[in-house]
């Protein structure tokens, strides 16, 4: 039996190492390498259920093996297999006579993390170099996961992303996960293990969420906090440490421009209220009692760490939220210690694998749409010229966008729709024609560690793609050369080729990771933003000040308030009092993953509430009822459980849209729930959605 290294590559917020164990070309088992190095600091990368369960997807009989045809209306008509020279020469001929007619800006190119690499050639890599080829394509900009916090970021540190690396909190005395889930979500390799480690060695967890989450094992206290209230119980925890005399004068002074702004707003001096406690507590659901308590300890247990999950930033004015934390973490002056940090991101701000990218042709994308609109505005008929072809690499985009359904209307508007899966996905079945992918085992690929970057795979093929599937670039590089772009896209080179020239651009010992699958970067855990701390002058920020600004006029421009200031929610609706939240879900990683029956029976999907809103509607344990809201209904079974706050109701996403009777999801999308609303800078606003919940017996 041959065993042959591979990565999975699931958006889960990790990256590990598995072992395709083959016999006669067909996969018998997946296993974990053998021998590896493990230490306290730097753990072995081993796999959750989501991994194990890829023999089951690789084998299932869902598949798609073969390209097929679609005939008859959108979502219904009938599907058909075709050749491969059959595809691509109707592909080929709807692009180019796109171009000729409407231009580049009538070509919507759409990708995902259904094939995230990282570093190599899989899906948006392969498909973004070709597009790239035929002109200023539209495309979708921002970012579903961090849009918000990425802005937050951009504005006060003058950088994306601010962490420091996961093995520091095990200096921690104090960590506090605001709405950080890495029991389920890893947010970087391994979190819930340095965080299990922390709290052996001493630290107090807090965990600040709306639900008690499969991490609240790990904390010593949970803190239900009501969603979208993070700037406001922030504001008070900033009050508590400014009146008790608790902020770190020193830092704020050497490294921190535009307290004042903040200091105002908080202690009442901009004319508003002092933003107490008792302000706070009837905002957030949390008493003045623990927010007093958390924010003593937040200033005085240092070095405290405040690992912020992206859940928070998620709503109509998630960049505050965001804003709000790395503000609270400066008045402590938890910055640039080992065990601290910066109250945002939570990851490594750059790679320590120095790899070129896959090159892209002479265009940039042109008109770019953000992430939540896009559906808006193909049926609001803003775009001019309109989309004529729409293709989807990697992506379910029908079930990841909010509001679904709209989605839906929004594809059946567009002339030519081509997806490119290994699976019939909820976007798959509103195309016109559906190409068969690869998938992990079946393509080689170099994969750099999310959140981190401390290690890098060289991911081997371990078996042949199944039936007909093809790997991105070979579709890609078929498609070129249809369009006379064939040798400017590929240069000669296969993947192979193309994989050599990357690992090319830097000098590492590559023998080494081709025998093992990959190489351990171990150096001393990196600490975000220390050298700024020990000489801000030396190692200045780029932003207008070159400190961290807790002051942002750009937030002006874009109807925000200058500091990170508590955002009121729009009240509820009556006809929908609950308010929604969409979590990531342990069996499946996003869309993928969720038509996998292994997984289906780890955690049935179902509604989160809590008995004090089933019980008035007759909600037992296990019954179906309907969520609703005013884009769409779904159907569900009921969780009733104490582990989610009052007022509050959760289905988490990824589960796939299925239409039927009336138009209902019977599959139970997230996604047919929320609006297309964006927060102030565009990003998505998935928790400030407001549903009602009924039994399914107790309609007419």
């Amino acid at each position: 039996m041959e065993r042959i290294p591979f990565t999975c590559t699931l958006d889960c917020g990790s990256r590990c190492e598995l072992v395709a164990c083959v016999e006669n070309g067909r996969l018998v088992r997946i296993d974990t390498p053998a021998g590896r190095p493990d230490s306290t600091a730097m753990p072995r990368l081993v796999p959750c259920l989501r991994g194990r369960a890829h023999r089951r997807a690789l084998n299932a009989p869902e598949r798609l093996l073969h390209p097929m045809v679609h005939s008859g209306p959108r979502g219904a008509g009938s599907w058909a297999a075709a050749s491969w020279d059959e595809a691509l020469d109707v592909i080929a001929t709807r692009l180019r006579e796109t171009l000729a007619k409407d231009g580049a800006a009538a070509i919507l190119h759409a990708t995902g993390a259904g094939a995230l690499s990282g570093r190599g050639i899989s899906g948006a890599e392969a498909s973004r170099r070709f597009f790239s080829f035929l002109g200023p394509v539209t495309g979708i900009d921002g970012n579903m996961s961090v849009h918000n916090v990425l802005r937050a970021h951009r504005w006060m540190v003058g950088r994306h992303l601010s962490g420091s690396d996961r093995a520091t909190l095990l200096e921690s005395r104090l960590i506090v996960l605001w709405g950080n889930n890495p029991a389920e979500t890893q947010m970087g390799p391994n979190t819930a293990h340095f965080v299990a480690e922390a709290r052996d060695r001493g630290a107090r967890i807090v965990l600040v969420d709306p639900r008690y989450t499969d991490t609240g094992v790990l904390a010593d206290e949970w803190i239900p906090l009501r969603p979208g209230t993070d700037a406001a119980l922030a504001a008070a925890m900033a009050w508590v440490i400014l009146s008790d005399g608790l902020e770190d004068a020193g830092f704020l002074g050497r490294c921190v421009s535009g307290l004042e702004d903040y200091r105002a707003y908080v202690l009442g001096e901009d004319g508003g209220d002092p933003r107490t406690p008792e302000w706070a507590e009837p905002i957030t659901g949390v008493s003045a009692a623990a927010i007093r308590s958390l924010a003593r300890r937040y200033a005085t247990d240092r070095p405290a760490a405040l690992l912020a999950g992206w859940g928070p930033q998620r709503t109509v004015s998630g960049e505050q939220s965001a804003r709000a934390l790395i503000s609270l973490a400066c008045l402590s002056g938890n910055v640039g210690l080992c065990g601290g940090g910066l109250g945002g991101y939570g990851g490594r701000s750059g790679s320590l694998f120095d790899l070129a990218p896959l090159p892209w042709g002479p265009y940039a994308p042109g008109r770019m749409l953000p992430p939540g609109s896009w559906a808006p505005a193909i049926l609001g008929g803003r775009l001019e010229p309109p989309p004529r072809v729409l293709y989807v690499v990697a992506s379910n985009l029908v079930n990841r966008s909010q509001e679904s359904l709209a989605c839906v209307a929004a594809l059946a508007q567009v002339p030519f729709v081509v997806v490119q899966d290994p699976f019939f996905t909820p976007t798959a079945r509103q195309a016109d024609l559906v190409l068969p992918a690869s998938m992990e085992m079946e393509r080689a690929d170099l994969v750099t560690s999310w959140g981190h970057d401390a290690h890098l795979f060289d991911s081997r093929q371990a078996l042949a793609p199944a039936g007909e599937a093809k790997s991105d670039y070979w579709v890609m590089s078929r498609l070129a050369e249809r369009l006379g772009i064939g040798q400017a896209y590929t240069r000669g080179r296969d993947e192979a080729a193309w994989l050599d020239e990357i690992r090319r651009s830097s000098p590492l010992p590559w023998d080494a990771a081709r025998e093992a699958g990959i190489l351990r970067c171990d150096p001393a855990p990196r600490v975000e933003l220390a050298d700024y701390r020990q000489n801000p002058d030396e190692h200045a920020l780029s932003t207008r000040s070159g400190r961290i600004e807790l002051s942002n006029p750009e937030a002006l421009d874009v109807g925000l308030p200058l500091v990170a200031a508590y955002v009121p929610q729009k009240a509820p609706a009556p006809d929908y009092p609950l308010q929604l939240l969409t979590p990531h879900h342990k069996a499946r990683s996003n869309s993928c993953l969720a038509a996998n029956p292994w997984l289906q029976r780890v955690e049935p999907h179902a509604v989160w509430i809590n008995p004090a809103d089933a019980a008035p509607r007759n909600i037992t344990e296990g019954v179906p009822v309907r969520v609703s809201a005013p884009g769409g209904v779904i159907r569900i079974r009921a969780y009733v459980t104490e582990r989610i706050m009052p007022g509050v109701v959760s289905v988490a996403q990824g589960a796939w849209l299925l239409l039927g009777d009336g138009g209902i999801d019977e599959g139970g999308c997230a996604n047919t729930l929320t609006a297309t609303t964006l927060s102030p800078t565009g990003g998505p606003t998935t928790h400030s959605n407001w549903v009602q919940v009924e039994r399914e017996d107790a309609r007419p």
